[in-house]
């Protein structure tokens, strides 16, 4: 079979000639269509310098239109004296290059579309489906026999394809624009191509009257017809020829199937339909042809067939035609570079399921191949020199998807922890050997290009960003993140390497260069970190590298460093912020001292010193997060302090009202903290930030109205108190302040109200009732505490509502100044006895006594407006006076 197989490639490379004749032959054709549009320029140019009718007529003896119709008198022997000698004329262009009949240009309406494209298209596929019922209807009725059927299918598809010849070689009217364009040809010939396919499939695999590789043979040479002819009568054509083509081996079955064969003829049907697409400039048959042999690719991994390696071959291969027949002329449009980079990562992921479904030397060998086929096409082809970065990727992902055994040993194959080897290393070696020879090409490539290529950069990235990669993933397979020495001695090496290579930077008046591979230095050592460190020690070494990348961004001028600090500092977030494991952190017994300062205090002060060393240059999205990540960091380490404090090192445990309450204030002062600096410098993130953190703080004091000691009988002490509620309200009272015109005043209001006065209630019982809040065997002393605490807190509203001209506070005053009043004569009355009953009524007559007077000397002029408190008798003496 495999000889039989490799006659038949090369037949279809024989074939594959003729069709490279065909492309030459019909590219003499459009040559010949450059020149009827070049032939329409020169007639669009004469109209445009053609003098008017009767000057022409006159100079070249000619005649107007309606010479016929009327009488031409002759001009008097003077009028040829008077008359001035007409300008020279413009030379014409030669009669042959114009159009003697221009005709006015028409556009395609409803009925041209329905008759001209739709209309043959759905011919098309009519004529597919009556050979399709005609054998059909001759199988059901066994008329004539399976020979004589695939023969009379040849022959129609046979005459199909020389009508469409025979309407292409006698068009009809030439029209212009988009009716120009003759779509019967096309569906006639593709028509006539899926008839040849069909009576291929029957004579062969349907009916068996062929033997496997003749049918295959046949069905591969119809394809190869529909795609050369596609040059001649279009994309229809070509859309037949293509499906037919990968469609193929799947309906040839045999018995020893045989994949170096299968791939072969793969390669020789993309390399034709790539030559169609550099002809046609039909991007959607480069991304068909690359899909297609991508699907074969992971249909041959699901396969226990011999010879797999073919299929490894076949993706470089693949990669490699696509971007050799891809015109440099197609790079500058957006179209032609997404078919430089789509079709070789669609290939490429072929690749990758290939080697996790059968993993094979091979198939990493033919990944591994993508890098120098990638690095090669950015050095021909500088605007695809981002190519290499895909490539690299794709290695990468190769090296993670290799198979190992667990090996917690060093480099070396020593072992770190004692004992013999429990496996042999070979295969960890030869992993190992594949990422440094990985490692190394882009290494040197890249110390290569950045001196020669156009985009210095792109190249010098590859030398900073590769190796280290290669590190992590192969610490990642070897150690499954266990700490080893060995491997923080190669991160160290490889930080001194790049320090060494940034300095030769340097030295050549590169500082951009010798800025990016500084920050290869750093984040080779912030590996190494990662790889010796755990817990908080991880999350800090690796914060404490955003403001040494600052500082390199600011001295390189190295713009694209500040996309890698934003990735640095989005990790540091997920992991502090978003990592429930921090619970189980060792953050030892000690108060305050403790490791929570290395987890959330350290990374919240390099986060902010990053954030000002990037703000000098730009306030950008980089800013933000970092100035985000700062607090985001403090509001975590005061809740964690607070947290160990109160749960003597164990961040999981129960809350009580005293730790709830310091939640609440710190909150509260943090956001207050914030909404100052954000009025003072204007950033919209600081803005945003106190809103946040006011947020929490009000949902967690709302909760605290709620269930309070009183309802709960939660233990308090006076301090808890001031801080869940006083403290809190003061705040809230001061920003709506600040806040002249926003939304939020009449909340932070509402809330400093309700807040101050359940401290007032809560903080009186406290002192009656030390040990149970929620008693309510209310003594005589408390009750009438209550009222008098209650009317001074009403006055004192209705003072600052005076001093502020803030009519609210004077209503919420009387408001509370009514409650009082209730309680006096509804309970006080009755519970009270002797001289708490006086000085209870007593105390409230005054009170309100002195109300009535406060509000008629200072609320009511300020209501009447300065003019009010002036008498008009003194003014006008005429007025009438008051009797």
């Amino acid at each position: 079979m495999d000889v039989v197989g490799g006659i038949v490639i090369f037949g279809l490379l024989g074939f594959l000639g003729y069709v490279l004749g065909i492309v030459g032959f019909f590219r003499a054709g459009s040559a010949h269509a450059e020149l009827n549009e070049l032939r329409a320029e020169f007639r669009k140019f004469a109209s445009s310098i053609q003098p008017p009718a009767d000057s022409v007529a006159r100079t070249s003896g000619g005649l107007p239109e309606d010479a016929g119709q009327q009488e031409i008198a002759p001009e008097p022997p003077q009028a040829h004296i008077e008359r001035a000698a007409p300008p020279p004329m413009p030379p014409m262009p030669p009669p042959e290059l114009l159009d003697p009949a221009p005709r006015p240009s028409q556009k395609l309406d409803v009925e041209s579309l329905l008759t001209m494209r739709l209309g043959v298209w759905l011919g098309s596929a009519a004529l597919l489906l009556a050979g399709v019922f005609l054998v059909r209807y001759a199988v059901e009725h066994s008329f004539l026999g399976p020979a004589f059927r695939c023969t009379l299918a040849a022959l129609l598809g046979f005459a199909l394809l020389a009508g469409a010849e025979w309407l292409t070689r006698h068009p009809g009217p030439d029209l212009p624009g988009l009716l120009q364009a003759d779509q019967a040809p096309a569906g006639l010939a593709a028509g006539g191509i899926a008839m040849l396919f069909g009576a291929s499939y029957g004579a062969g695999p349907y009916y068996g009257l062929l033997p496997s590789f003749v049918a295959f043979a046949a069905m591969a040479v119809c394809s190869f017809v529909g795609l050369a002819s596609a040059l001649r009568y279009g994309p229809l054509t070509a859309a037949i020829g293509i499906i037919g083509a990968f469609a193929t081996p799947a309906l040839v079955t045999t018995d020893n199937p045989a994949l170096p064969g299968l791939f072969a003829y793969l390669i020789v049907v993309s390399i034709a339909a790539h030559l169609v697409v550099r002809h046609t400039a039909w991007t959607w048959l480069g991304w068909a042809t690359v899909i297609a042999g991508a699907a074969w690719v992971c249909i041959a991994a699901t396969t226990d067939a011999p010879g797999l390696w073919a299929a490894a071959a076949f993706v470089p291969a693949m990669a490699a035609l696509n971007l050799a027949l891809l015109p440099a002329a197609a790079l500058d449009h957006p179209l032609g570079r997404r078919l430089a980079w789509g079709p070789f990562a669609v290939i490429a992921a072929a690749g990758l399921v290939l080697e996790q479904s059968a993993p094979d030397s091979t198939t990493r060998i033919a990944l591994f191949l993508l890098s120098p086929i990638a690095v090669w096409k950015g050095v021909t082809e500088p605007r695809l020199d981002r190519l290499p970065w895909l490539a690299a990727l794709i290695g990468l992902l190769a090296l993670l998807l290799w198979g190992l055994p667990a090996w917690p040993y060093g480099i070396a194959g020593v072992a770190e922890r004692g004992g013999p080897p429990p496996l042999e290393p070979t295969d960890v070696r030869a992993f190992l050997g594949a990422a440094v020879i990985f490692a190394g090409f882009y290494a040197a490539a890249g110390l290569v290009l950045e001196r020669l290529a156009p985009h210095p950069l792109r190249w010098a990235a590859l030398v900073a960003a590769v190796p280290i990669l290669t590190l992590a993933a192969a610490f990642v397979q070897v150690t499954r993140f266990h700490p080893e020495t060995s491997w923080d001695i190669a991160a160290l090496l490889l930080s001194v390497g790049l320090t060494f290579v940034a300095v030769r930077a340097a030295n050549d008046h590169s500082p951009q260069r010798a800025g990016v591979h500084a920050a290869g230095a750093v984040a080779a050592l912030a590996l190494g970190c990662a790889m010796i460190f755990r817990d908080q020690w991880l999350t800090l070494s690796i914060a404490l590298f955003l403001p040494a990348l600052a500082w390199i961004e600011a001295k390189a001028d190295l713009p694209p460093l500040r996309t890698v600090a934003m990735t640095v500092a989005t990790l540091v977030l997920v992991r502090l912020a978003l990592n429930w494991y921090v619970l189980d952190y060792a953050y030892g017994s000690t108060k305050l001292a403790n490791g929570l300062v290395l987890a959330y205090a350290f990374p919240a002060a390099a986060f902010a010193y990053a954030a000002h060393l990037f703000r000098r240059r730009a306030d950008d999205l980089l800013v933000a997060i970092l100035q985000a990540g700062a607090v985001t960091f403090a509001a975590y380490f005061l809740a964690f302090e607070i947290r160990h404090w109160f749960g003597d090192g164990n961040l999981e445990g129960p809350f009580t009202f005293d730790e709830i309450a310091i939640h609440v204030l710190t909150l509260s002062v943090q956001a207050w903290v914030y909404l100052f600096v954000a009025q003072r410098t204007g950033s919209a993130t600081f803005d945003k930030i106190w809103r946040i953190l006011g947020a929490g703080a009000l949902t967690l004091a709302a909760w605290l109205l709620v269930f309070n000691p009183g309802l709960t009988g939660a233990r308090c002490e006076t301090f808890s108190l001031f801080a869940a509620y006083l403290a809190p309200a003061a705040m809230a009272l001061h920003a709506r302040g600040r806040l002249t015109e926003s939304e939020l005043r009449p909340l932070l209001g509402a809330y400093a109200l309700i807040s101050g006065f359940v401290w007032i209630t809560l903080q009186v019982h406290h002192a009656f009732n030390t040990d149970r809040m929620n008693r309510f065997d209310l003594s005589e002393a408390e009750l009438w505490a209550w009222s008098g605490a209650w009317l001074a807190y009403g006055l004192a509203l209705m003072v600052y509502g005076i001093r502020a001209n803030e009519r609210p506070l004077r209503l919420a005053a009387l408001g509370i100044t009514s409650l009082v009043c209730v309680k006096v004569f509804l309970v006080d009355m009755g519970e009270l006895t002797g001289l708490w009953r006086v000085v209870s009524f007593l105390g409230l007559g005054l009170a309100l006594i002195g109300l009535g007077a406060v509000h008629r000397r200072f609320v009511l002029p300020l209501e009447s407006g300065p003019d009010a408190s002036r008498n008009p008798a003194a003014e006008d003496p005429e007025a009438p006076q008051p009797s």
